[in-house]
């Protein structure tokens, strides 16, 4: 069974089709059609930019069927004051309101992960959510613990990434390490998957950037994404999968607090390179 299908009628052999493949499988056959020899079809990694690109939805790809896309308008056109806006209005939550997201709303949150850019589109980012008060709590002191030891057996180290404060402060109010957020978004992968850690940022920063349209916010979970790589009971106690491996964490929630200006950056340090 061929991988890709031409409806000859409305193909207008135009071959953009063969010029947008990542890796070359399309070629025209003597009609000026798009094919995929077999021998080629089993490289294919079912991307969909062949199906996606045609204006007259002529070829379809078995790996990227025709049938589960979605039109982009004819009229879409991003505008660049409000796509601005948008990018430059994510902020990092720290504070949240003491109350759960449903796990309908997670799903809608998480979903949009998806269509984030993965390393030869492998999409093999996988989401463990962690929710509940006592499930939280366990994991801030695992956090707790592996800085315990690393202030032992690396106290510069600590120093310099202020972990006896750190401990201090979460020892007291119970909500510095993972900011009192009622839930934390774990992502993991195959260990041996080397795009991993680019597709899972790319995936979570998705996340990140989506939440505030369905009224949540988030934040990176630096002290637990270090403990996960450091510590193997932070992934015992989350029954991370053999052969898996944790690639990024989030918090999220309801923000407690509105944020109502744009705060400045450094100026863009750029330079260009030229012949001669």
């Amino acid at each position: 069974m061929s991988l890709i299908k031409v409806d000859s009628e409305k193909c207008g052999r135009d071959g953009i089709c063969v010029e947008v493949c990542p890796l070359g499988l399309l070629s025209l056959d003597q009609e000026g059609r798009p094919q995929m020899l077999p021998a080629e079809a089993a490289f294919c990694i079912g991307c969909g930019h062949c199906v996606a690109v045609c204006s007259n939805g002529a070829l379809d790809n078995s790996k990227n069927p025709i049938s589960k896309h979605t039109a982009i308008p004819a009229d879409y056109s991003p505008d660049p004051a409000q796509s601005a806006l948008f990018l430059r209005s994510r902020r990092s939550i720290r504070h949240y309101e003491d109350k759960p997201v449903s796990r309908e709303k997670i799903l809608k949150l998480l979903d949009i992960a998806r269509f984030a850019p993965s390393g030869h589109n492998s999409q093999a980012i996988s989401y463990l959510v962690v929710e509940g008060p006592e499930n939280l709590m366990r994991l801030s002191r695992i956090i707790v613990e592996w800085m315990r030891e690393t202030v032992k057996l690396s106290p510069e180290l600590a120093k310099r990434f202020n972990m006896p404060v750190v401990i201090r402060e979460e020892e007291k109010s119970g909500a510095r390490i993972l900011r009192g957020a009622p839930h934390i978004i774990v992502a993991h992968a195959p260990a041996d998957l080397a795009a991993a850690p680019v597709s899972t940022m790319l995936s979570l920063e998705y996340v990140e950037l989506f939440a505030p349209a369905l009224g949540l916010g988030t934040c990176w979970a630096g002290y637990a994404m270090a403990c996960a790589q450091q510590f193997p009971a932070f992934s015992q106690f989350l029954k991370i999968p053999a052969r898996r491996t944790i690639t990024g964490i989030l918090m999220a929630g309801y923000p407690r607090y509105r944020y109502h200006r744009l705060p400045a950056r450094n100026p863009l340090d750029v330079a260009w390179f030229e012949t001669g």
